[in-house]
């Protein structure tokens, strides 16, 4: 396998659907044009995604789709993570990997696994997929943290496993993972506000939700930062940092639609239990979407 072959920039792309429910391909297809060629992958049905509520022949479909329009470097991702490691890999069983660069799979949620269940449970998927795993933790969702020490037994000994999203930010966890991790395992960060900060400690990328929207702007942010060059990653960092606080505060992925809705790219539509965020908050993000943008042509003129 390729050496840190997740490094860069994914996507966590939405999925945007119709008034009646269904899935809008052609929104998609606007999004792509912004983001082909530019992401590294697109990690599609992860959290942002709506994964929960989206079934496995629209998955098949969509991914179909994606196998279709990606172009350039773009390579695509998917989510495929539940709590109950059997179903989960009968879900491996009946995909077509062909297309695809890895699986996102994020820690089992609810059922409250020890460290040990959670290595096992790994492991079973790990030896069931044809492409690799990301590993994918954000305890904030699932309740369980997966710790350093289990995150470091999966990365020596599972080889499928080749990458983490970290979605947390106990920066003493993270440095003990690259501190110890093989040199071939990637870590991504899972946070946009903390991606330099990661990346500026030993990271290797970002799997990004705001990328949704700018997604030039932030591949150019992660590309500086991974170069070394902090200070002009500094300038995209801060600039996108009061959309990103913003979004933090509505949640994901009803922020980020609302954006993606109030550029062109995107009707607001949901799948229950999601709903669209209330109309004072659409006007605080129409705000600092017009504020980012400017910020953002004064960086660069190139970007849009």
């Amino acid at each position: 396998m390729n050496m840190k072959q997740f490094r860069g920039l994914g996507v966590a792309i939405v999925t945007p659907f119709k008034a009646d429910g269904s899935i809008d391909y052609h929104s998609w297809e606007k999004m792509l044009k912004t983001v082909n060629d530019v992401a590294d992958y697109v990690v599609l049905f992860g959290t942002t995604g709506e994964s929960p509520v989206i079934a496995l022949d629209e998955k098949k479909d969509s991914i179909n789709f994606f196998r279709e329009n990606l172009t350039g470097k773009t390579k695509l991702v998917v989510g495929i993570g539940g709590n109950d490691t059997k179903k989960l890999i009968k879900e491996i069983e009946q995909i077509d990997f062909a297309g695809i660069s890895g699986v996102l799979s994020v820690c089992p949620y609810y059922n409250k696994p020890s460290q040990e269940g959670i290595f096992q449970h790994y492991k079973a998927i790990a030896e069931a997929s044809p492409a690799p795993i990301i590993v994918y933790n954000v305890p904030g969702r699932t309740v369980i943290n997966i710790e350093a020490h289990t995150t470091l037994r999966i990365a020596n000994e599972l080889k499928n496993v080749v990458a983490l999203k970290e979605a947390t930010n106990n920066l003493d966890q993270l440095m003990d993972i690259l501190d110890e991790c093989p040199d071939d395992f990637t870590v991504l960060s899972g946070d946009d506000a903390l991606a330099l900060s990661f990346i500026s400690m030993g990271a290797d990328g970002v799997i990004s939700v705001i990328a949704n929207a700018f997604p030039r702007a932030f591949a150019k942010m992660t590309s500086f930062a991974l170069q070394g060059n902090i200070e002009e990653a500094r300038k995209y960092h801060y600039a996108l940092l009061p959309l990103m606080h913003a979004l933090l505060k509505m949640g994901n992925p009803a922020g980020i639609k609302a954006v993606l809705t109030i550029m062109g790219r995107i009707n607001e539509y949901f799948r229950l239990p999601l709903v669209p965020i209330s109309s004072d908050n659409y006007k605080i993000l129409e705000k600092e979407v017009e504020n980012t943008i400017k910020k953002l042509s004064k960086i660069d003129s190139d970007l849009f």
